[in-house]
């Protein structure tokens, strides 16, 4: 593994919120709630992060000028918040979600709220890590497999500068291999856990 961690300081979570982030925030918190409370199948998979300090860490990045170039990728995206939050930062917005119900969600929460971010269905592992992710035993709520979901993105995975996941426990290194086999060089990856916090590396 050569990715190299960078530090994001503590300080990162005095940053305010624009106006439009607190509404971001807010509408997906209610339609979060009145997702998880229909009738439909639950989807095990699904946990929210901590959207504000992932707001505040995208801020810094900004800040920074750490991010090489303004194409985002949200690995996983739910209800697609990370690449909202890029998106309303001018960066040029996807997020890969396997469940179709989320990209609809994901989708609808984007349009309505004028936010030029898109959500596609499919696995975000390209299709060159399909069989290393089909042979891994500690990766079990990752699909592989299937059309590449870049070829409809219209982006490929190595032209992305920034990727964020929230990996689940035991599979932070996964996604870590994926952005250091697959990424170009400089490409950063942001990601969360409910007890690692907020992690950035780079690809060198």
């Amino acid at each position: 593994m050569t990715l190299q961690p960078i530090a994001i300081p503590q300080s990162v979570k005095a940053n305010p919120l624009s106006p439009r982030e607190i509404d971001l925030i807010d509408q997906t918190n209610d339609r979060i709630e009145a997702f998880m409370l229909a009738d439909s199948a639950v989807i095990e998979t699904f946990v929210p992060c901590d959207f504000q300090w992932l707001a505040q860490c995208l801020e810094w990045i900004d800040q920074q000028g750490l991010a090489a170039g303004t194409r985002f990728c949200e690995l996983g995206s739910g209800f697609g918040v990370a690449a909202m939050m890029a998106a309303l930062r001018g960066m040029t917005a996807v997020g890969i979600e396997i469940e179709s119900a989320l990209v609809v969600q994901s989708n609808r929460l984007a349009d309505d709220l004028g936010i030029a971010a898109r959500f596609y269905c499919g696995t975000f592992v390209p299709s060159s890590m399909a069989r290393s992710l089909a042979s891994s035993r500690e990766v079990n709520h990752i699909a592989a497999g299937g059309n590449d979901v870049y070829d409809t993105t219209g982006i490929a995975f190595n032209e992305f500068d920034l990727f964020f996941a929230f990996p689940w426990p035991g599979e932070h290194e996964f996604y870590e291999s994926l952005v250091d086999t697959c990424a170009a060089s400089g490409a950063l990856l942001l990601t969360y856990g409910e007890r690692a916090g907020m992690k950035l590396f780079r690809k060198p």
